[in-house]
């Protein structure tokens, strides 16, 4: 038979993964580990991390990070570790207050100038960096409180042992003044109903209110018009699996990682993520992190994670990310603490490595047949297309579902040749099977393009169609 094109198509930084696995072969479809999901235009490398300041010791996880800026626009990093709040710079480290119950999680919300710290049995505090001072939170707010956020301009606090179901909030744009009369109050949920508060998630609209196995929203702007109801019954799996901005919140349950928006829940983990995220052992290490339209989810017990460009839904596997905590500053940088032994905050998506370590990168098809699934192909040619300064691309063969031990090996022209770089491999005698796929890895910064692949269609068992 001659040699036709059997496959071609153009990549992007993400898997092919809202198809059933029949619709695309013995396998799923694609996959793509450490591309960038926001590319559409190509599977480009992702970009890396950079360290931030200087380390802090060894021996235990950051419990809790708030990158906060001031009205007159100093940021202040603010983490957590065994009982000690510690205040972080380019410059350096400096212990801010102690208390709390050893290793328990600290979250923390501005107003005002002011930023609220809680953490498990310890009274509510405040930070304040221009006095230096790290003291109670004025007011009358609750004895213990695990969970902060601001809303409709008040401070939220919820997690008092004593009080698991309840809500107190601040007035407006006070969060040192928790008095009735001066609009502040606090509203009980499912009281007595065995569920416990696990976290708070702002919006612009709506105030999410996590519970283990349901969530809530609040809506309002008062305490006159205040209202809780029943989100959806999918409760918070992780104290750090949750996340928002603007009118959008993701939050991470036992099956699913859902998008909340016009105050209503979606589940995005779309089949092979699904795959992904149901395998992870322990759902209690999951973190979520975001900037833009980009969205982390990352499993720290494993140190893998899923990054998923959130308007497009498309996802690439990330590796070698351990981020027990994080947040964005409103320069628009994740800024993230590992669960390693080591203290340090890192900088992600930024520079062309992770620390002084190459990013290896690869797209793999899926086991494709090309609409002729009881005809055996041989492969003739396999070539790509890349942008110029492409580093040297392997590909791997495989064949009905196993890799083959013959690889190519493809050179690209270099920086200097126009819009596009073709490379191509001569024949592959031992890629020949029902179901072919290819995986192109490489090391470093690069962007693939797409892919041709031209074969023979044999007739050695069933029946080849006409249009061959």
């Amino acid at each position: 038979m001659p040699i036709v094109p059997i496959h071609s198509i153009s990549l992007s930084g993400g898997e092919v993964n809202t198809k059933n696995p029949h619709e695309l072969g013995t396998s799923e479809g694609a996959s793509v580990v450490n591309c960038d999901p926001r590319e559409y235009r190509g599977a480009k490398t992702r970009a890396g991390r950079s360290t931030f300041g200087p380390t802090n010791g060894s021996g235990t996880g950051m419990k809790g990070l708030k990158v906060w800026t001031r009205d007159a626009g100093t940021q202040y990093w603010i983490y957590r570790t065994g009982t000690t709040f510690w205040h972080a710079s380019t410059a350096g480290v400096a212990s801010i207050g102690i208390g709390g119950a050893s290793d328990s999680r600290m979250t923390a919300a501005p107003l005002n100038n002011i930023l609220a710290v809680v953490v498990d049995n310890l009274a509510p505090q405040k930070y304040d960096p221009t006095a230096g001072t790290f003291s109670a939170l004025g007011g009358t707010p609750p004895a213990e409180a695990k969970y902060a956020a601001v809303y409709s301009s008040k401070l939220f606090l919820a997690g008092d042992d004593a009080n698991p179901q309840t809500l107190t909030f601040s007035s407006t744009n006070n969060p040192e003044n928790f008095t009735a009369t001066n609009d502040a109050g606090s509203i009980t949920s499912q009281d007595g109903g065995g569920d416990t508060i696990q976290g708070l998630s702002p919006a612009k609209k709506w105030l999410c209110v996590f519970y283990r196995y349901y969530t809530e929203i609040l809506i309002g702007n008062s305490v006159f018009n205040f209202s809780i109801e029943r989100l959806c019954d999918k409760g918070l799996c992780s104290t750090t699996g949750h996340v928002s901005t603007g009118d959008i919140n993701f939050f991470a349950s036992d099956d699913a990682v859902w998008m909340v928006a016009g105050a209503r829940a979606s589940d995005i983990t779309t089949s092979k993520v699904r795959e992904w995220y149901t395998s992870i052992s322990d759902k209690s290490k999951i973190t979520l992190l975001m900037k833009n339209n980009l969205l982390l989810v990352i499993d720290y017990g494993s140190g893998t994670a899923y990054a998923c460009d959130f308007k497009n839904l498309r996802w690439s596997c990330w590796t070698d990310q351990y981020w027990e905590t994080g947040d964005t500053g409103n320069d628009q940088n994740i800024y993230a603490g590992p669960n390693a032994s080591t203290t340090q905050i890192w900088k992600l998506d930024t520079g062309t490595t992770d620390g002084a370590s190459a990013i290896n990168a690869y797209w793999r098809t899926g086991n494709l047949f090309w609409g002729w699934p009881d005809c055996v192909k041989n492969m003739a040619e396999f070539r790509v297309l890349a942008k110029p300064g492409m580093p040297t691309t392997t590909v791997t063969f495989h064949r009905n579902g196993s890799a083959i031990t013959t690889t190519k090996d493809l050179t690209f022209a270099g920086a200097g040749s126009g819009d596009a770089d073709w490379a191509k491999t001569g024949p592959i005698n031992a890629a020949r099977g029902t179901f072919l796929a290819f995986k192109m890895s490489w090391s470093g910064v690069g962007t693939l393009y797409g892919f041709s692949a031209y074969g023979e269609v044999t007739a050695d068992q069933g029946e080849i169609p006409n249009e061959v």
